[in-house]
């Protein structure tokens, strides 16, 4: 996954007001009348978040660089609860998990399957969004329909995700291939007949067999469940306490279901 723009920082939401000279000195004059007055509270740090902003509907850039998406909405909504202000670093999905558990940044939030693997390395938060992992194949005659008929079959994943995991684990017998060298897209791999199934997250299999015309379909077997969460440095405690407050206060109050309504997604 290439680093294609520069970082982002959401804009600030605050207006600011212009005073008047005769204003400013009015001001003065009443703080002295009064022998003080409270200090200006200081700006909240902002909170750094990381993605790799190419997963939409969850993440994705506009034409002018600005971060879009499920995923970016719900850490603006985060973002205003717990009274930080937000900025994004756009970088590769590969070098995420190393930037936050070097703690260069506050949190990543790009579709982070929890696995025990990274909770080696990483803390989470609670999960935000539950699929599964799924199967996507060719239709069509002597094509596979089950995950048993992927023996010896090639499957791809992509690397270092947990689709790689879950075809190392629930699919020994198949020929797992991890690498892309030609850069295809997930359906031409299948169409060209380069692989025989294709292991992604559940919406991006949806999405593809929709915009397939009838040429792909998904498996009704899941391979594995999928819950994407916020990782954050194991340093990060308090945050990851504030964080998961304000998680459930979008679940609670309704607006995490209907943010993914909004965006066309569904549970399992």
């Amino acid at each position: 996954m290439a680093l294609r723009t520069p970082a982002n920082t959401l804009p600030d939401r605050a207006g600011g007001t212009s005073s008047s000279p005769a204003a400013f000195v009015l001001f003065l004059g009443l703080c002295t009348g009064a022998g003080a007055c409270a200090a200006t509270p200081p700006t909240p740090a902002p909170l750094t978040v990381a993605s790799d902003l190419d997963n939409l509907p969850f993440a994705g850039v506009d034409a002018d660089g600005t971060p879009i998406g499920r995923d970016v909405e719900m850490m603006e909504l985060l973002g205003e609860l717990i009274g930080r202000p937000l900025v994004w670093r756009r970088m590769p999905f590969d070098v995420l998990l190393a930037v936050v558990e070097a703690g260069e940044v506050d949190a990543v939030c790009a579709t982070l399957g929890i696995t025990p693997e990274r909770e080696e390395r990483v803390v989470f938060s609670r999960p935000y969004f539950e699929t599964a992992i799924a199967v996507v194949v060719r239709t069509g005659t002597g094509e596979p329909r089950t995950l048993g008929a992927l023996k010896g079959k090639r499957v791809s994943a992509a690397r270092a995700t947990t689709s790689e995991r879950a075809v190392r684990r629930h699919l020994a017998d198949a020929l797992g291939i991890f690498e892309n060298e030609r850069g295809l897209p997930a359906d031409r791999r299948l169409l060209e007949h380069e692989v025989d199934a294709a292991v992604m997250d559940g919406p991006a299999a949806d999405a593809l067999v929709a915009a397939s015309a009838g040429r792909l379909a998904r498996l009704s077997e899941n391979l594995d469940r999928e819950r994407y969460a916020l990782a954050l440095p194991r340093n990060h405690a308090d945050l990851v306490r504030r964080l998961n407050r304000a998680l459930r206060t979008l679940e609670s109050d309704g607006r995490m279901e209907r943010l993914n309504e909004r965006f066309g997604l569904s549970r399992p």
